[in-house]
C-alpha cells in the first residue's frame, strides 16, 4: 500500500471517529461550536480516541505526523459536510489534544531523542528565553482563554 492511499484510510478511519451521532455526538457539537465561534483548531481527547479506535490512537503517539496530517484533512472533510461555506474560508483546519498521554506526558528536563517523531505533552515553566540559535522550529500553542 502506498503512503497517499495509506493516508486516506487513515482518513477515513478518523472520518469516522468524527462522526459519532450513533455514539453520544461529542465530536459532531464540538465541530459545530467551532463553526459557530469562527476557529480552526478542534481540540480532540485522546481518551476518546483510544476508546474508539484504540489502533489509532497508539498510533497517534507513536507516529504523530502521518496521523495528525490524516487527522487534520479528516476534520476539514468533516467540516465541510457540516457547512461547506465555512469549510472554504480555511485553508487548513488544526487538531489539538488534550487528556492523558501516559508515558508520553514529560517535562523539559526528562524531553529526549526517543520521543522524536512521537506526539508528547510538555509541561514546564519558561524561565529565559534567548534569539540566539534557537532549537525549536515550529511550536504551535493554543491559548483557551483567547481562543487563539
Amino acid at each position: 500500500m502506498d503512503s497517499e492511499q495509506e493516508l486516506r484510510e487513515f482518513q477515513r478511519e478518523y472520518l469516522d471517529f468524527l462522526d459519532d451521532d450513533d455514539d453520544q455526538g461529542i465530536y459532531r457539537e464540538k465541530v459545530r461550536e467551532m463553526i459557530q465561534e469562527n476557529r480552526s483548531r478542534l481540540i480532540v481527547n485522546i481518551n476518546d480516541l483510544r476508546r474508539r479506535n484504540a489502533k489509532r490512537a497508539i498510533t497517534m503517539l507513536n507516529e504523530a505526523q502521518q496521523e495528525i496530517l490524516a487527522f487534520q484533512r479528516a476534520v476539514k472533510e468533516f467540516v465541510m459536510t457540516v457547512d461547506s461555506v465555512y469549510g472554504k474560508q480555511f485553508d487548513d483546519f488544526f487538531v489539538g489534544f488534550e487528556g492523558s498521554f501516559g508515558a508520553k506526558h514529560v517535562t523539559p528536563r526528562s524531553l529526549s531523542a526517543r520521543f522524536l517523531g512521537n506526539l508528547v505533552c510538555l509541561e514546564g515553566i519558561v524561565t529565559k528565553c534567548s534569539l540566539i540559535r534557537p532549537k525549536v522550529i515550529k511550536s504551535v500553542h493554543y491559548c483557551p482563554t483567547t481562543k487563539k
